[in-house]
């Protein structure tokens, strides 16, 4: 019966060599791998967040009506409307599906940025500031790394003499907290600014100011001009 020889000093180097480009090559591909699912899940998170983000910017600005009430203090026949919208910051009031008759179809709602954080901070009543709601507002986080929230609104010109295309135009600020002015905008664009540099816009329609509807009380045409 033959022995067999001893590896060789070559034939030891090959086999590491080539045990080595193994384990090289299956570590480099459970790295890939890795990276690859990580990258799913963030797409995955940023995806639900961006779909979130969606329906509630879509409740609120399409919802969005003109709501004007009184002061419970001392300027009780002073009415008031509950808007306040700038470049960077906006609250509404807007319809809201009725879950229960003590709360309302109404919800009054603000677009807050803190930290980094965006939060939709609302309530069942109207109010001055959040300190007159107490225990009757809810916030919620709406999306995370946050560095931009940018408002525009869209109004309108009614003079008859002008060009279509220059009635309508936007405001990078609607009224403040002094306004006067009662109604709402015709329409709201939002545009979201990530950390990252990567940013999401959106524009919609609010109700109650199309060019023949108005939310609210209704005065009819006159009979001649029903034709």
């Amino acid at each position: 019966m033959r022995r067999r020889q001893p590896f060789t000093f070559l034939e030891l180097m090959i086999a590491v060599s080539i045990t080595t480009l193994v384990a090289l090559a299956l570590f480099a591909y459970s790295h890939n791998v890795s990276k690859s699912w990580e990258q799913v899940i963030r797409e995955r998170n940023r995806m639900a967040e961006l779909m979130n983000l969606d329906r509630t910017i879509d409740a609120v600005l399409s919802n969005t009506v003109p709501f004007v009430w009184r002061d419970d203090g001392d300027e009780k026949d002073q009415t008031f409307p509950f808007i306040v919208g700038d470049y960077n910051g906006l609250r509404v009031a807007y319809l809201h599906p009725i879950h229960d008759e003590v709360e309302g179809g109404i919800r009054f709602a603000e677009f807050l940025l803190e930290d980094g954080r965006l939060y939709l901070k609302y309530s069942d009543r109207p109010f001055f500031d959040w300190n007159q709601v107490y225990d009757r507002s809810q916030t919620v986080l709406l999306a995370e790394g946050i560095a931009e929230v940018r408002f525009l609104y869209l109004d309108w010109n009614d003079d008859t003499e002008s060009d279509w295309g220059d009635r309508a135009f936007w405001l990078d600020h609607w009224e403040t907290a002094d306004s006067e002015r009662m109604d709402a905008p015709l329409a709201i664009a939002m545009k979201v600014v990530w950390n990252d540099g990567h940013s999401h816009a959106w524009m919609r329609r609010t109700m109650g100011n199309s060019f023949r509807e108005r939310y609210g009380k209704w005065t009819p045409l006159d009979e001649e001009k029903r034709r």
